[in-house]
């Protein structure tokens, strides 16, 4: 090993140098002093002993005065060599002899300030001593000694002389142990360092550092070569890892990218070649090359954010390979940064999601349109509604939103069949579709309910011409088919008068065609404040209603039927009646309609079947007394074809225990048409359990004698509109005439409703209808007046 300046060895020798040096300097300089302290201490310990025995001899020669033996006394001090002068003062401080060792040097002074005062002065090249001369108890004077420090300072140089020659040799001796000892200490950092740089040529060789002993030196040689085994063991794993990740990657079913810091491309799996169609080497400008047009700067930007950020990032985009396929991509990439920060290069996946692309369009277009007739359905027309609004609202325009509804589309499914129905459903889309522009929306809502939104509304007129389009189209026939007589009804709000929201324009279109409806179909009915002033007024009495029924407060009123040829009353019909405490009497046909709507006709419903059993338990003999052997309830569409109404009717008779006979129930003759086939199920359950069945309001509706024949019912009851203009309206006479021949014929009972005079009841009878029903033989009454009823002549 050379001692070159920058050595480890060269560093730990100079070091225990400097450091030895140091310590002898300071022990040497330590010596010097106590020497020199010494030496001074010596000298003054002579020249004080000195300065005794002269003053003892001075003693005599200051009594007598003699200043010669004074001065041969003090010459005496030339024997030492320190000693530069003395000076004798007498008693009274005055000078009185002197020694000089050279004349003139030093000059004693003419006086002494004090003669008992012993002191000594050090000075840098001379010390003073004075010393008082006692004869017993008295002073009788004093000397003063001048010294030199030659003694002093020969001594400290001798000290120093011989510890620089002991620094010396010390060093020399250090040098040689030390050089001799790191010689050995270091030969085996020495082979450490020789295979260090052996190992920087080859960082995964297999050899190791020689350990001579188990010193720290050796120890140090173990973990350096434990540490070459680590490295060597995580490149073995490290290579492993990549050659598993490599045939993961390539067997990935995603692309697979490794991109450097100049995004060029180090690594692409198999995958990522199939789906893109390119091949390494590729760079990141011919890539984004392949991008569709409209999404590259969006991918651009995305990339610059993930770099100026270091962050991750995901982008979706479209790509054409080199083979003309174009794809949806999904790439998702990661930076790879240092330790200290700085960006490495990327890591990403690329993710075909062509198929899923499609797939998401297919699933939107059936989300936003329907499977039957290919129009936008409801979700996609409230949706466009709320961007037609915005734009409206932006350009101070007016639109419209018509709800269209089939009317009696359930007879064509019960008629034709479900398979009809739909082919109508098409044909009815494609006829809307042909009136509106193409700027117009229209969408199927469901069932038989059709949307339309009219863009710029320019006029009433305009807009009331496109809804006559429309009505008039739906009555156009399917090719090869009838439409039999279904008819349209449309319901307009106008934004923004009608409503200024979604919401409220769906809603109150809603309550327009509720409108049109009522008035009775094939029309259109624009909203106002009226009808939703209106709507409002149901929503209030359907909530006393259904208060009315849970307190009771609904009464049941009876209207008895009479027997012209047995003049007597035979049966009675069940009226219900309300009389609010806040309104008085509410009209039957105002609630009853609401009932209709609302669901609420079920309770409603048994609550009469239910007081009515109640009355022909309690005062059966008293109504048979009168006459009146059973009671008829009116039973609505929704009663009748609800689910268990035939066993919960059924119930409420047998918990009274009531014949079956003594109750009829009247169902209108419209109500039947509706759904024919349940209801001559429904109906022949209750005939075969000896419920009366009469069909009311005949005559208003549109059956048909081959109909007529099929329904199980006892009785026709003629409608009052026959009756009430009977003798003055002939045409009424003659229509009365044919319904009760055509009954009389078909075998069933007669009951015309409404007569009110003694020449309507005449005729009447004289037609073959003996029993009768108004207000000429007995109003609607509570069951405490009718058991007050006495025969009624005619």
């Amino acid at each position: 090993m050379n001692l070159t300046k920058h050595s480890l060895k060269f560093s730990i020798i100079s070091r225990l140098l400097i450091l030895f040096v140091a310590t002898l300097s300071i022990i040497g300089v330590t010596i010097s002093i106590v020497e020199r302290n010494l030496a001074q201490e010596k000298l003054t310990n002579d020249l004080n002993v000195i300065g005794e025995i002269l003053s003892n001899r001075t003693i005599a020669a200051l009594v007598f005065n003699d200043v010669s033996a004074a001065a041969t006394n003090l010459s005496a001090a030339q024997f030492h060599e320190s000693i530069e002068a003395i000076c004798l003062y007498s008693q009274d401080k005055r000078f009185f002899a002197s020694y000089y060792k050279q004349a003139e040097q030093i000059k004693c002074q003419n006086s002494i300030a004090a003669l008992s005062e012993a002191s000594t002065l050090y000075f840098d090249n001379s010390m003073e001593i004075v010393k008082p001369v006692v004869d017993g108890n008295e002073v009788m004077g004093a000397l003063r000694i001048y010294s030199n420090l030659d003694y002093v300072e020969n001594t400290q140089q001798h000290v120093i002389l011989v510890i620089v020659s002991a620094i010396l040799i010390a060093i020399f001796a250090v040098y040689i142990i030390a050089n001799h000892l790191l010689k050995r200490v270091l030969a085996p950092l020495q082979h450490l360092h020789t295979t260090a740089r052996h190992i920087t040529q080859n960082v995964f060789s297999d050899i190791r550092a020689y350990k001579a002993k188990d010193d720290e030196v050796g120890q140090l040689v173990d973990v350096f070569n434990n540490m070459l085994d680590s490295l060597a063991d995580e490149h073995n794993l490290l290579h492993l890892s990549e050659q598993r990740f490599r045939t993961l990657a390539d067997q990935a079913p995603i692309g697979i990218f490794l991109r450097d810091e100049n995004d060029k491309f180090l690594y692409v799996n198999n995958t990522w070649k199939e789906m893109t169609g390119c091949g390494l080497p590729i760079n990141l400008d011919e890539y984004k090359h392949r991008i569709s047009h409209s999404d590259k700067l969006r991918v651009i930007q995305v990339y610059d954010d993930a770099r100026a950020d270091n962050r991750s990032s995901s982008v979706e985009y479209r790509f054409a390979t080199p083979q003309g396929t174009r794809k949806n991509f999904l790439e998702k990439m990661s930076p790879i940064t240092l330790d200290d920060g700085r960006l490495s290069g990327y890591i990403g996946s690329v993710l075909d999601i062509t198929e899923l692309k499609d797939a998401r369009h297919e699933l939107e277009r059936m989300a936003f349109q329907d499977p039957l007739t290919g129009l936008a359905n409801r979700r996609f027309f409230n949706e466009h509604l709320k961007l037609e609004i915005a734009n409206a609202q932006k350009l101070h325009q007016q639109l419209a939103v018509l709800m269209i509804d089939l009317d009696h589309f359930k007879r064509v499914n019960d008629t034709k069949g479900h398979e009809f129905g739909d082919d109508l459903l098409i044909s009815v889309a494609e006829k809307l579709s042909s009136v509106v522009d193409d700027d117009d929306l229209v969408s199927r809502m469901g069932g038989d309910e059709f949307m339309v939104l009219i863009r710029e509304v320019d006029s009433s007129a305009e807009l009331d011409a496109v809804v006559k389009k429309l009505l008039n189209a739906v009555l156009m026939p399917l090719e090869h088919q009838s439409l039999l007589d279904v008819t349209t009804s449309i319901g307009v709000a106008v934004y923004p008068k009608d409503g200024e929201n979604v919401g409220d324009l769906v809603r109150n279109a809603d309550i327009a065609l509720y409108k049109a409806k009522d008035f009775g179909r094939n029309q259109a009915v624009y909203f106002s404040q009226t009808l939703d002033t209106e709507i409002k007024n149901k929503v209030r009495l359907e909530h006393k209603l259904r208060n009315a029924i849970v307190n009771e407060e609904l009464k049941v009123y009876l209207q008895p039927q009479y027997d012209a040829t047995k003049q007597k009353f035979v049966w009675a019909e069940a009226l219900v009646r309300w009389i609010d405490k806040d309104e008085g009497f509410i009209p039957p046909d105002k609630f009853i309609a609401v009932a209709e709507e609302t669901g609420l006709i079920h309770e409603l419903g048994f609550v009469v079947l239910r007081k009515v059993c109640w009355y022909m338990q309690t005062y059966q003999e008293q109504l048979s007394a009168i006459g009146i052997e059973g009671i008829a309830v009116n039973i609505s569409a929704r009663q009748l074809f609800a689910k268990n109404f035939f066993e919960q009717a059924m119930a409420i008779i047998g918990e009274y225990q009531i014949e079956p006979r003594q109750i009829e129930f009247e169902v209108t003759e419209s109500l039947l048409m509706e759904n024919a086939k349940q209801a001559v199920e429904v109906m022949g359950q209750f005939k075969r359990q000896g419920i009366k069945l009469a069909m009311d309001d005949f005559g208003t509706g549109y059956s048909s004698l081959a109909y007529l024949k099929h329904f199980p019912i006892d009785c026709v009851k003629i409608d009052r509109s026959f009756i009430k203009d009977i003798p003055e309206d002939k045409l009424d006479m003659e229509l009365s005439s044919a319904i009760i021949a055509m009954a009389l014929k078909l075998g069933l009972e007669i009951v015309a409703e409404g007569v009110e005079t003694q020449e309507q009841s005449a005729f009447i009878h004289s037609q073959g209808c003996r029993l009768m029903q108004g207000y000429y033989f007995a109003r609607p009454m509570p069951i405490e007046e009718v058991l007050l009823l006495a025969s009624v002549k005619a």
